[in-house]
């Protein structure tokens, strides 16, 4: 007998969720769905024969935001090089 549908957007969830590696019991209790459910969702959207190619993690949101932060510092050093730069250039005029 089959149970509850779940919903097209929880099943998303739980791809992205088990994507940033959350584990399966975790996934399930936030989600309140089984075990066996989660299995299933996460079994059909992985390849078959995953055991030979892995597959790239999806980025964390923290990953994310070192990298813009990372971004950011190195526009803003490049942008105290060139006032530097500026200042150096004012400084030789006179």
């Amino acid at each position: 007998m089959p149970g509850k549908q779940i919903d097209e957007k929880v099943k998303q969830n739980v791809i992205k969720a088990y994507a940033n590696g959350v584990p399966r019991k975790k996934i399930a209790e936030q989600f309140g769905i089984s075990l066996s459910s989660v299995g299933r969702i996460v079994k059909k959207k992985v390849p078959k024969h995953s055991h030979q190619k892995k597959m790239e993690p999806a980025k964390t949101e923290r990953q994310k935001r070192i990298e813009d932060l990372e971004r950011r510092i190195a526009e803003l050093e490049k942008k105290i090089l060139e006032f530097e730069a500026d200042k150096k250039a004012r400084k030789a005029k006179f």
